[in-house]
């Protein structure tokens, strides 16, 4: 009995080689994968060859599949840009295959230590900055308190003020160190994604979402060359004269500028804000009509496979196998890009966040004792540096926000 049924499984096979050998081809284009097919007539073997199947000696083992298919994409130009923005030899393939087969990315134990080791690096590179903003909000406190001791009281403003240029200058090193940690991290993040969007969308199409990835991924290229554009030539011009503002504002005793540096700081907000709320509304507009354009077109073509006599079965197996690998693949693709991503603003976000963090406690320090414009002006530089702390999560948002969209609303299949 036992023969007889080997014998009937060779027969229908061999019926069904020759019925499915266009259902095969049908199933590989159909579906929107992204393999190589060399012809349209091609045979039942050459599909088997295109698809690194193996068919009659049964189902291919997931590992091959998954293995075949990180072969079609090409992460060196990813590679190279991690390294530019990480100065490290963490190799993203690996970080890929990692997350495919579930392991854990990050490390709770590593990731503390390295934020440790950045808080006190940080801490002993802005001590000095401290310090000398410190003595000389004192030294202004002293000679606006003491002022009456002077015959002429222009003496005590004019050197006043030559205490306020001076603690202006040492704030405005500061931020042009901010400014420039600021900028490679957010150059760092849009070269990343230069590189991953090309590899990630094509794998999102050989997850059976060829529609999904035609209309995202010119929209992110766009958001891409958008959020340079408007970090390069306004929003960081427009921080830098911001910052302009708030030393002239209070360079006197009446702000006669106080306005216009506060319209300032809240147009650079409305700006990112605006910014954020138009990619999300484009994701979540997006994310619900394209994937399921997508997973009804796979449905559709497997469904049709699976009617095909002798072969159906096959058919729809191969499918899910194959199906089920690119899902994989294209969510391993993500998890590790949304890593990377966490580990190029990880750092300058800590730098940031302990500069800012340094001027709230100095302004708060000195308000008792000094002149309230010393006070201002210690206030309103960590208000600029709180926008740059805000460029960086928007921009970082943006990215892991249309990553995550995209993994999850192609990840769900009927």
């Amino acid at each position: 009995m036992a023969v007889d049924m080997r014998e009937e499984r060779t027969r229908l096979w061999k019926i069904g080689r020759q019925r499915g050998r266009w259902a095969l081809l049908l199933l590989a284009l159909g579906s929107g994968m992204a393999f190589p097919m060399t012809g349209m007539a091609a045979g039942a073997s050459e599909v088997e060859a295109e698809l690194g199947l193996e068919l009659p000696e049964g189902l291919p083992e997931k590992e091959k599949v998954e293995e075949e298919l990180l072969g079609e994409l090409d992460f060196s130009s990813v590679q190279r840009a991690m390294e530019e923005a990480l100065q490290t030899e963490l190799d993203f393939s690996q970080t890929v295959t990692q997350a495919m087969e579930g392991e854990s990315l990050l490390s709770p134990t590593a990731l503390g230590k390295q934020v440790l080791g950045q808080l006190q690096g940080e801490w002993a590179r802005q001590k000095g900055t401290f310090l000398s903003v410190l003595v000389l909000s004192i030294c202004a406190a002293l000679l606006t308190n003491f002022s009456s001791i002077f015959k002429n009281q222009q003496i005590a403003e004019v050197s006043f003020e030559i205490a306020y240029m001076l603690l202006f200058l040492t704030l405005l090193r500061s931020f042009s160190y901010a400014s420039e940690v600021t900028e490679t991290v957010l150059g760092g993040m849009q070269d990343f994604m230069k590189a991953l969007v090309p590899a990630y969308f094509l794998s999102v199409s050989m997850a059976c979402s060829p529609v999904t990835a035609g209309v995202f991924f010119p929209f992110v290229l766009g958001v891409i060359y958008l959020i340079q554009w408007l970090m390069e030539f306004l929003l960081l011009p427009l921080l830098d004269g911001y910052v302009i503002l708030v030393f002239i504002n209070h360079l006197t005793k009446e702000e006669y500028l106080s306005q216009l540096s506060e319209a300032v700081a809240k147009g650079i907000g409305w700006v990112l804000k605006s910014l954020l709320a138009l990619v999300a509304g484009f994701h979540v507009i997006q994310g619900m009509v394209t994937p399921a354009v997508d997973s009804f077109k796979t449905t559709l073509v497997s469904r049709a496979a699976a009617a095909i006599p002798g072969v159906g079965n096959l058919a729809g197996s191969v499918t899910d196998v194959l199906l089920g690998s690119g899902i994989l693949i294209k969510n391993g693709i993500g998890a590790a890009g949304l890593v990377v991503l966490l580990f190029i603003c990880l750092v300058p976000v800590i730098q940031l966040g302990i500069w800012v963090l340094l001027l709230e406690v100095l302004a708060a320090i000195v308000q008792p004792v000094s002149d309230k414009r010393m006070t201002g002006c210690i206030s309103g530089i960590s208000d600029a540096g709180k926008l740059l702390l805000r460029m960086v999560f928007t921009v970082a948002v943006l990215f892991m926000l249309t990553i995550a969209v995209v993994a999850v609303s192609t990840g769900l299949r009927s």
